[in-house]
Formats: structure tokens, C-alpha cells, sequence
């Protein structure tokens, strides 16, 4: 098979670079408010981390790299500092964007997979993780591990924190190869939607998700909180739709309830969630079960590895090649914009 090869590789290697970006960070010593940032994927991957942030006290806040060039007077009152993620370090808005924020007095920290990129350079400081580089369009290995490293860098002076993520990377290699034999089950046949739900510190996996079987595929995908899906999106649901549950255990009498009533709509049903979501019996559906552990809000590397195969997997049955997905770039360059 010559089609998706890199992709592939990158989805089934990645459990063994965490461990690099795990070695890379520090303390996040930025001054707070602190504004996230990110373009696409790395919006996602900003979601998570403020929510993150927030669990362990850090003021922190997620956007769009647009909203702040958009705004940039507007938002940058509200911050002191700002957190920079791109993987190439090249994305024409991250870079207008700390031109901006470094023109209004805030502090700039760079997260990237390019130590020499042009973001790194410009910013105040900074981690990079080369072995986390995917090579491809497509972003796979690149969000787990720069998610691990700022899950790392939030983490720390919370030992069982940092333990629970030390055991994510231990146990992380066979259930990478489990979730591809799963996700090759769940496109038998193949879906004609996919809707993720997640909540909190998913809310960003499961937008990740759905980009991903949009990226590789172009296939319908949709992301939604798992309450907020009965406003609308509910009405939608046929037979041949597949859902997916990122279950989180603080959620799971409402996560619960959702799939239970899911069930007479739909029998594709899989919930991601760790071993104590599981723990009431009686969930219909498949289930991908992650390793039991406290604070499961940070097994996000580990939780998008699914939904990663799942584009993949939709992407080879459809006769798509997600090495070279249908009019998409690795990086958004724009030729001009305001950045005064």
C-alpha cells in the first residue's frame, strides 16, 4: 500500500516520541492572563490546554490565532501573556499575531515541532519537539505531542499528575495498535456521518477528530458537547451514522444517559473513556477502554489516537490518499495583513 503511507506510519509511531516532549518541558512561568492561540488543529490543541490550565488554577484562555488579529486592541487588554502553538512555526496568523501581541507589551512563549522556525526566533522563548514532526499535510503525531508536553509543563508540582502522565506514555504502544484494529472495525461498513461528542477537556479532541475525517477523507464529520447533541444535531441521526464518545469519568451519569438514549437511534455506538466511566455496566455500544487512572481529563494524547485511525481507516475505503488530502497545504501562508 503506497496510499496514506506517511500518515499511517505517523499515527503508529507516535506513542514512542511522547516520551521526547515529556524530557522537553518546564514549568509554564508565562504571567497571567494567559492567552492560547492556534490555527486549525492547533486552535484544538489550545482548547485543551487552557481547559487544562484552569483545572490547575492557571488563568488561562483559548482562541482562534484570527480573533486576535481580528482584535487585537480588544484582546490584548485582557492578557499579560501569550502561548503561541503552531507545528511549523511558519503559519502566516500565528506570525502576524505575535507581531501583535509583542507591539501591545505581552510576554510571548512559542510551542512548535521546528526549533529554528521563524516563531521560535521571534518569540520570547520557547519548546520545540522535532521527533513530534508528522512530515505530512495532515496533523497526527504533531497535536499528541506537543499536547503531552504542555500537559507535562502544566503539571508540574502535581506528582500524581506527572505520575498518571509518566504511565500514559509506559502503556500508550499497544493501545495505539488496538485502536487501529478497532477503527477498521467501526468503517465496516462505512458511515455516512460521523458525529464525536466531548465535553471540557475533549471538547478540543473531538474537534481535532472530526478535522481529521474531514482532512483525510472529506467525509461528514461533526463535533458536539454531549448534552448540547440534543439540540438539533439529535433529529439527524440515522442507523448508518457512527458516534463516538470521548467519556470522561467527573461526566459520565450525563455522558451515560446520552448514549443509552443514542442506542434507539443508532447501534454505532463506541465510547473512549477509561475503565471507572465503565464501571455501572450496562453501556451499550463498542468501547475503546483507556487505562485506569485519576485525573483521566489528561489522557487526551492518548484519547485522539482513535479518531485519528478512524479519518485514516474512512480516508483508504473511500479511495482518498490522506498523504495528499484534496486541496490542502502543510502550512497557511497569506500574503499580507494588518499586523500594526
Amino acid at each position: 500500500m503506497t496510499e496514506g503511507r506517511l500518515v499511517r506510519e505517523a499515527i503508529a509511531s507516535q506513542a514512542g516520541v511522547w516520551a521526547t516532549g515529556v524530557e522537553v518541558a518546564g514549568g509554564l512561568a508565562l504571567p497571567e492572563p494567559i492567552l492560547c492561540l492556534g490555527s486549525g488543529t492547533s486552535c484544538y490543541l489550545a482548547e485543551v490546554v487552557a481547559f487544562l490550565g484552569q483545572r490547575v488554577g492557571r488563568r488561562m484562555e483559548a482562541a482562534p490565532t484570527q480573533d486576535f488579529i481580528l482584535e487585537p486592541e480588544a484582546m490584548a487588554q485582557r492578557y499579560a501573556s501569550v502561548l503561541l502553538l503552531s507545528r511549523s512555526g511558519t503559519t502566516t496568523e500565528v506570525l502576524w499575531a505575535v507581531e501583535l501581541a509583542k507591539a501591545r507589551g505581552l510576554e510571548t512563549w512559542a510551542v512548535s515541532c521546528e526549533p529554528e522556525s521563524p516563531l521560535m526566533a521571534t518569540c520570547g522563548g520557547g519548546w520545540a519537539v522535532p521527533a513530534g514532526h508528522d512530515h505530512t499535510v495532515v496533523m497526527t503525531r504533531s497535536f499528541s505531542a506537543l499536547l503531552l508536553l504542555l500537559e507535562k509543563a502544566l503539571a508540574a508540582g502535581r506528582p500524581e499528575v506527572q505520575e498518571a502522565l509518566g504511565r500514559l506514555v509506559d502503556r500508550a504502544g499497544p493501545l495505539v495498535e488496538a485502536a487501529e484494529a478497532l477503527a477498521d472495525t467501526l468503517t465496516e461498513p462505512l458511515p455516512r456521518r460521523l458525529y464525536i461528542l466531548g465535553a471540557g477537556a475533549r471538547w478540543g479532541i473531538a474537534r481535532e477528530g472530526a478535522l481529521k475525517a474531514f482532512e483525510m477523507a472529506n467525509q461528514n464529520a461533526y463535533a458536539y458537547g454531549p448534552l448540547e447533541f440534543r439540540h438539533g444535531p439529535w433529529g439527524s441521526v440515522t442507523p448508518e451514522d457512527l458516534v463516538v464518545m470521548l467519556g470522561q469519568e467527573a461526566y459520565r451519569t450525563h455522558e451515560q444517559a446520552v448514549v443509552r438514549d443514542l442506542w434507539g437511534r443508532t447501534r454505532r455506538i463506541v465510547t473512549v473513556a477509561s475503565a471507572g466511566w465503565f464501571r455501572e455496566g450496562g453501556i451499550p455500544g463498542e468501547r475503546w477502554v483507556l487505562p485506569a487512572v485519576t485525573h483521566d481529563e489528561w489522557w487526551g494524547p492518548l484519547a485522539v489516537v482513535l479518531l485519528q485511525w478512524l479519518g485514516w481507516h474512512w480516508a483508504i475505503k473511500t479511495g482518498r490518499d490522506p498523504d495528499h488530502p484534496k486541496d490542502l497545504t502543510a502550512v497557511v501562508e497569506l500574503s499580507d495583513g494588518a499586523t500594526g
